[in-house]
């Protein structure tokens, strides 16, 4: 049986690498892997090849530089230990085995390619969904909330009443009193903002006397909504104010009233 040159069994470990060798000449080299180190480890660098490109392994990754030169640049002269069998073997036409070889790499490195713009796409669209998500909680929260005020609005024994600023009627305050439970929820609107350290307070007039209440800061669109304001039991109330005051709060109006409403209780 005759040794075959090397460039024959490289052409045949890269048909054989690529699936293109017949029936007959797949057995036949099946046999000749059985003995031949050789010929294995140059099935194996070929798979090695295709298999790194088709997962786009970073170059600190990449198979050995003269693999690389050998596979993509042509092949080298080396001794092969060993017999091949002959019979039934056809050569590979040199032009159309690299020919297939190419093909087959760029459809894997193509292949690759699009997995990772796929893998890409699917990244942005789960954070779009994240996103998503959040606002749609979000917005759940707000109108459970929404919906909670509007059933506390619509209780029985619930009276409306209006705060206002003297001579600027855009700012205002609407005060819901729940007179049977004495609580309050106050939803302001167009209110300006106050300074660092300073905050909005809310006062009930008692016989002729200010009560300190809560104090507040309104959001960037000038609302603010603050339910379960306990309202003073005893005594005679006879309105509601709000000034402004230290962030903290007082136990003394400071400043000027800037809105005010009438009470009674019905």
């Amino acid at each position: 049986m005759s040794h075959p040159e090397q460039g024959l069994v490289s052409d045949l470990a890269a048909a054989y690498a690529l699936g293109a060798l017949g029936p007959e000449e797949q057995r036949e080299f099946e046999a000749l892997l059985s003995s031949s180190p050789e010929a294995r480890r140059e099935v194996d660098e070929y798979r090695e090849v295709a298999a790194l490109l088709a997962l786009t392994i970073p170059v600190s990754a990449a198979p050995r530089a003269d693999l690389r030169a050998r596979v993509l640049g042509g092949l080298t002269s080396r001794r092969v230990g060993g017999a091949v069998p002959t019979r039934g073997v056809r050569r590979p036409r040199p032009m159309l085995l690299w020919g297939a070889l190419a093909a087959s790499l760029l459809a894997v490195v193509g292949l690759g390619a699009n997995m990772l713009s796929l893998r890409g796409r699917v990244a942005a669209l789960e954070t779009d969904l994240t996103a998503s998500q959040r606002s749609l909680a979000e917005r759940g929260r707000e109108l459970a909330e929404r919906l909670a005020t509007l059933n506390a609005i619509l209780e029985p024994g619930v009276r409306l009443y209006q705060l206002t600023a003297s001579g600027d009627p855009d700012p205002g305050i609407q005060l819901f009193w729940d007179q049977q439970r004495n609580l309050a929820i106050v939803h302001g609107f167009r209110l300006k903002p106050v300074p660092t350290g300073r905050a909005y307070q809310l006062w009930f007039i008692k016989d002729g006397k200010p009560v300190p209440s809560i104090t507040f800061k309104p959001e960037s669109s000038g609302h603010v909504r603050i339910e379960r304001i306990p309202v003073p039991a005893d005594g005679s109330l006879g309105a509601a104010a709000v000034t402004v005051e230290p962030e903290s709060g007082s136990t003394q109006p400071t400043s000027p009233i800037i809105l005010m409403g009438p009470l009674e209780k019905s």
